[in-house]
């Protein structure tokens, strides 16, 4: 039995439809300050958060308990939620296998505090990588990611399905390099700062922390690695060993080895969920 109030797809006038359509496109996202965000987790997630939500628009001839569940708590929220044919659903998703339920909600400003460990992600490209790469740094406590230069947007409608939620509780800073190196002459200076390199003289296992140490963990382009400039600011190099043939590791895949080290060390292999890095 259907519980909250919806608008029907006659409601959901042709230019509704163009604007959420428009969202699949960096450009647009900009001029309009909007994005979407896709699917049952993130749309729970995104329920919680303090994100500001435009609309609600799910696929009337899919709708399961999970969604109407949902639909509750948005219309006790007072959004407006539509209900549309899979016909036009499938036009306004970005995903290729839609969940059926989607949401515009309105961009917001984050900010960085250098009191806390952070991940710099120094132009990724691939949004599924940024993605999981959010997901992996809730999963261990880190807070923030910096997506710095030519990264894929932290709005992509592929970056927000690719976290799971994890956009919501992770701070995710756009800077661009030159903003970034003035971030680290007037904060970061004094902190750590690590990043793993193929050609490095130390392993993982060989970095030691202090358990309320702040770092920095710097994750490099897929194919150039981490860049030149940068690369001069990096406190300490590292490489993760290996003893196949492959050429080098997927930046995600990187990342969680380094992060699943780093805390262990940190924490002197204790208990892992009764801490945050």
């Amino acid at each position: 039995m259907q519980c909250y109030s919806s608008l029907s797809d006659i409601s959901f006038t042709k230019k509704l439809i163009n604007l959420t359509q428009s969202l699949h496109r960096s450009v647009k996202r900009s001029e309009s300050n909007l994005f979407l965000v896709e699917g049952k987790k993130n749309c729970k997630e995104l329920q919680k958060s303090s994100y500001n939500i435009i609309y609600i628009v799910i696929n009337k001839d899919i709708i399961d308990l999970e969604i109407t569940n949902l639909c509750e708590q948005f219309s006790k929220d007072k959004i407006k939620i539509y209900e549309v044919s899979d016909c036009i659903f499938k036009k306004l998703s970005h995903a290729i296998t839609p969940q059926g339920i989607l949401a515009v909600v309105e961009q917001k400003k984050s900010f960085f505090s250098p009191s806390a460990s952070f991940i710099v992600l120094d132009e990724i490209s691939d949004p599924g990588n940024v993605g999981t790469i959010i997901r992996t740094a809730d999963w261990f406590g880190i807070k923030q990611v910096i997506l710095l230069g030519e990264c894929a947007g932290k709005y992509s409608p592929k970056v927000v399905r690719s976290t799971m939620g994890s956009f919501f509780r992770v701070e995710i800073i756009e800077l661009s390099k030159d903003e970034f190196y003035q971030l680290y002459s007037d904060k970061l200076m004094n902190i750590r700062l690590l990043g793993a390199f193929l050609d490095a003289d130390k392993v993982i296992t060989d970095l030691k922390l202090n358990q309320n140490e702040v770092f920095g963990l710097v994750v490099g382009n897929e194919s150039r690695g981490i860049s030149g400039t940068l690369e001069k600011k990096i406190t300490e190099k590292f490489k993760i060993p290996g003893n196949g043939e492959a050429e080098s590791l997927n930046v995600g895949v990187a990342l969680g080895i380094s992060l699943f080290h780093l805390y262990n060390n940190k924490y002197n292999n204790k208990k892992f969920n009764k801490y945050q890095i």
